[in-house]
């Protein structure tokens, strides 16, 4: 076990949390935690970067604790997402208006579990043994949780227990498909069996397939639910409409990927195996219904944040479809444009909130002339969540739909292609009606510079993966 290393990535946590305890003031508590977070983004990124260049082949803790290269350019994302999430906080936190008016205790305990939730998350991407993994993932489940029930009212308490019983359930069927990967490895193929990451993929080749089949196939149903996979996306939409902005940010844009994450090393030990044929039919399969109903989903919703909440289920969609054709790239390409832009979105939508004091989209209009900043904003983010061009999201696509191509999946790419366009209908015709029209008396009026500073940044990361960064890293 690297100590030294183990505790510069909890030293900042720890004193993170003894800040959320200790200064009585919430308006420097919520600051003060803002700086923490970036702090933490700082140290992480440089013991991570050597691996994410590529310039160091992996980030050793401990035999079951280490990063190879796309983990670590996960945990680089997860650290910024978290810490651009929780800087919104301080202007979100400031001028919340909950039908139970916030206590101070309630604020910590929200910070307290913001913070777990991102070590959970860290973790996933550490882990080199599949046990640790839905250990890690179950985690995140635990740690956000209140999040979602931040604001006490029946709708949270529905949509928290949807989320934890669903994916509950979800993740004891992962813990099943886990234990017959470790019955698959039994069988000639480590002695005693194992469920080390590395040693699974050195002898691949002679796992026992039919047990790691159905390891398979159990995981990406248990972690799938974590996804949001359809038709097992039900608590998505609750949990993402009823949290906080800042919550809803973290969990469309960081615990969507760690659930993902999990399937790419399933997939990863089937295809080392040489049956690479399982994860592509089935992955592809999975990932192309799943954003052919969540595109449908978005023709008809009432609600701002439950429309985001579909659009992130087609992303899961999406993301899956590359994880099926076992490409590293644009997995993670995906991943990173969904999640900036999506962040971006939940975080405005929280303004919007705040700003008409609802969520249904029939109520919310004339955005553009109550305030020009969050209105290009958010039609900028709209654009990059749903792949127009020039940002990263349409480069991935685009070289996704090429890929399907390449492998001959003529239907898939027609559904995808089909599925891609009415999504991008949906969304902006949903979109334009709230940034169009009269609008009416505002509930709370928002510092428009302010509020509007982390989406802005977050958009332009997205145009500058789509100008320079993502052209590079596929070709």
């Amino acid at each position: 076990m690297n100590l030294q290393l183990l505790l510069q990535f909890l030293t900042v946590p720890l004193a993170l949390i003894s800040v959320i305890w200790l200064v009585r003031n919430d308006s420097w508590m919520t600051r003060i935690s803002a700086v923490l977070f970036w702090l933490q983004v700082a140290i992480v990124t440089a013991n991570v970067l050597p691996v994410a260049l590529g310039t160091q082949p992996e980030l050793i803790l401990s035999g079951d604790l280490r990063a190879d290269r796309l983990g670590s350019m996960f945990i680089i994302l997860t650290q910024v997402i978290a810490a651009s999430s929780m800087t919104h906080a301080v202007i979100f936190f400031k001028f919340d208006e909950p039908d139970e008016p916030s206590t101070a205790q309630r604020l910590r305990f929200f910070y307290t579990c913001a913070t777990l939730f991102l070590l959970a998350m860290t973790s996933v991407f550490f882990c080199n043994n599949l046990g640790l993994m839905w250990i890690s993932v179950e985690a995140t489940t635990l740690c956000s949780a209140p999040l979602v029930y931040f604001h006490r009212g029946k709708h949270a308490l529905e949509a928290t227990w949807k989320y934890l019983i669903i994916c509950s359930v979800g993740i004891a069927f992962a813990l099943f498909g886990t234990m017959f990967l470790f019955a698959s490895s039994q069988h000639g193929a480590v002695e005693g069996g194992s469920l080390r990451l590395s040693d699974l993929l050195a002898n691949a080749g002679h796992l026992h397939y039919a047990l790691l089949k159905l390891g398979y196939l159990f995981c990406l149903l248990g972690y799938g639910t974590k996804a949001g996979v359809f038709p097992l996306h039900s608590w998505l939409p609750d949990a993402h409409a009823e949290a906080p902005a800042p919550a809803s940010a973290m969990l469309s844009g960081g615990l969507l990927n760690c659930a993902l994450f999990a399937i790419w090393r399933i997939s990863q030990v089937v295809n080392a195996s040489g049956h690479s044929a399982l994860p592509q039919i089935v992955g592809v399969s999975a990932g192309v219904v799943t954003v052919l109903f969540a595109s449908i989903f978005l023709i008809r919703q009432h609600g701002i944040k439950r429309l985001l909440a579909y659009s992130s289920i087609e992303n899961v969609g999406l993301i899956l479809t590359a994880i099926g054709l076992n490409s590293a790239p644009l997995f993670f390409i995906l991943a990173l444009n969904h999640s900036a832009a999506k962040v971006a979105l939940f975080l405005l939508s929280g303004n919007i909130v705040q700003a008409n004091g609802t969520k249904s989209l029939s109520e919310i209009r004339g955005l553009l002339s109550v305030n020009p900043y969050w209105t290009v904003t958010l039609i900028l983010a709209v654009f990059a969540v749903t792949g127009a061009p020039p940002f990263g999201a349409f480069i991935a696509e685009w070289q996704l739909l090429a890929q399907v191509a390449q492998n001959n999946l003529w239907l898939v790419f027609v559904v995808l292609l089909g599925a891609l366009a009415l999504s991008f209908l949906s969304i902006t015709m949903h979109i334009g009606k709230v940034v169009c029209g009269t609008p009416r008396e505002q509930s709370v009026v928002l510092p428009p510079v302010s509020s509007t500073l982390v989406p802005a940044c977050l958009i332009v990361l997205t145009l500058i993966c789509g100008l320079t960064v993502i052209p590079k890293f596929l070709w």
